[in-house]
């Protein structure tokens, strides 16, 4: 559809961004525009970059926005890869497909996030998968694939590796996703695979939507700001300076570029804003702050060759399971994540194994700042992990699991360390120390544009998405997460897109302008 004016104007096509172009375009007489950063490989899958397709591979310098988190004491440089591409970071991910503990959603309900709890947001996790698990906390013909190994899929290492867990009184379970609260336990990974394909948000929601004429995906394009008149958004500009005009426009660009586009636009921290010589349009001081992340280690936990390993191991899945475990802090739910992946050694003529262990309820919170008023300029990006007391102890008790877990039998007998890792049992706080500098992430910024009641003065946008005080304005990926869920957040995203896609072509009769809240537009 060439038009010069869009009735939604979506800005990022990663999971959220196109599980709104699919939602959004349903109705014929409504016009989308699309508008992503990175090239577009086009509907056919095979066109597509092996490496993007791989579910085995992580492929994370690939598409790079070249992200880093800068604070740290020692000068050191986290990575933060995030991809540039339509599909967004769906394409590199490692496939994890984990809904979360109705805890989770039941605490933002509970902050006064109206519509937001487990049972609220059940039916759109249901709408957006297709389990053949099935049962009342599965979908079953959505557009997400979602895929286990079998037992007949696993490799001896794996059967080792739960068979240990078994004995530290890890049950085996088959679906991860099968209780509205989630227990200690082992089991297969549920992934968003099909035959063998990492099926991103490309290949599924944006595929359905491809050929509708009333979206127009326009890829290759960084926007610069919103535009906004009246305090209201009347569309966006470009990079290269041209104008989209739009009635609505709906942010995606993920928890680094969500936040950077918002302050670009004036609205933001004022004192921030005017540093960099950006007019404020609304003082909005929670907007890049509450950045959220998993913390993962993984370097430092040794590396073990496992014995008698050949090649007939190559061809099993990557990463099949997982185990979920509690830390010493949590009284039921789990708040820790163990996996074990496996790379085979040209040289030694062996399959390394290596242990990694994730935070997954996480309270550190970090912020996103701008350098330059300049779109393709870097962030200021600073998680801050581990700086909160209770993030640090169950961290400690996450390492010190993972090596009861590599000592057990029968997984200590099938391997041998060929490196001992930075990690240290000797004592607490030398383990402090060292997580300190060697703890990294697993890709799970949130949080940055937090969704909170309108009363709260670091609130960002409304229990609709709307950005406080901006009418037809809103946000609607990871960074409005008021909290991180106990999962990889990529189910979550597709589920808060979900739902904030049927606010947008379902609003309710009273639904008005998002209220300013208690800061006030400048």
């Amino acid at each position: 559809m060439q038009t010069d004016h869009f009735d939604v104007i979506v800005v990022g096509a990663g999971a959220a961004g196109c599980v709104l172009a699919d939602r959004l375009t349903e109705e014929p007489s409504r016009s989308v525009l699309v508008i992503e950063a990175g090239p577009d490989y086009g509907p056919d899958p095979n066109a597509w970059p092996e490496n993007l397709r791989d579910p085995s591979d992580v492929p994370a310098d690939s598409h790079p926005w070249g992200y880093a988190d800068s604070d740290h004491a020692d000068d050191r440089q986290l990575p933060l890869p995030r991809a540039r591409v339509i599909g967004g970071s769906t394409t590199i991910n490692a496939c994890t497909w984990l809904r979360g503990s109705a805890a989770d959603y039941d605490g933002w309900a509970a902050q006064g996030i109206e519509g937001w709890s487990f049972e609220d947001l059940l039916p759109y996790f249901r709408r957006a998968e297709s389990d053949p698990l099935g049962g009342g906390l599965h979908g079953t013909d959505g557009p997400v694939p979602v895929w286990r190994a079998a037992a007949a899929d696993l490799s001896p290492i794996d059967e080792a590796f739960a068979s240990s867990a078994e004995r530290l009184g890890f049950p085996v379970v088959v679906d991860l996703n099968g209780a509205r609260d989630q227990r200690p336990a082992i089991g297969p990974r549920p992934q968003n695979v099909a035959d063998g394909i990492r099926m991103n948000a490309a290949f599924t929601y944006l595929a359905q939507a491809r050929t509708r004429p009333n979206l127009t995906v326009l890829p290759n394009t960084l926007v610069d700001r919103i535009l906004i008149e009246d305090d209201r958004a009347t569309g966006v500009r470009a990079g290269d300076g041209k104008i989209h005009r739009g009635t609505e426009v709906v942010l995606a660009a993920g928890a680094y570029g969500s936040p950077a586009i918002l302050m670009r636009s004036g609205i933001g921290p004022e004192t921030h804003l005017r540093k960099l010589g950006v007019e404020v349009v609304a003082h909005r001081p929670g907007v890049g702050e509450h950045l959220l992340d998993h913390p993962l280690v993984i370097e430092g936990l040794g590396e073990y060759r496992v014995k008698s390993s050949g090649p007939a191991a190559s061809v099993r899945p990557f990463l099949p399971l997982m185990l979920m475990a509690r830390s010493s802090r949590s009284e039921t739910e789990i708040d820790l994540g163990v996996l074990v992946g496996r790379s085979f050694d040209e040289e030694l003529r062996a399959w390394l194994v290596y242990p990694m262990v994730c935070l997954l309820r996480s309270g550190s919170e970090g912020r996103v700042r701008l350098t330059s008023t300049d779109p393709e300029a870097t962030l200021d990006i600073r998680h801050s992990h581990l700086t909160d007391h209770t993030d640090m102890e169950a961290m400690c008790d996450g390492v010190e699991l993972v090596m009861d877990l590599m000592r057990s039998r029968p997984l200590a007998e099938s391997i041998e360390a060929i490196s001992a890792g930075g990690a240290t049992t000797a004592g607490r706080k030398a383990l402090r120390a060292w997580l300190r500098t060697g703890a990294g992430t697993m890709f799970h910024a949130s949080g940055s544009c937090r969704m909170t009641p309108a009363a709260d003065p670091l609130g960002v946008v409304d229990h609709l998405g709307r950005v406080h005080g901006i009418g037809n304005l809103r946000v609607a990926d990871a960074s409005i997460l008021p909290s991180i869920p106990r999962a990889t957040i990529h189910f979550p995203v597709v589920a808060a897109a979900e739902k904030l896609a049927d606010a947008i072509t379902k609003p309710p009769s009273s639904q008005g302008p998002a209220e300013p809240g208690p800061i006030s537009s400048v």
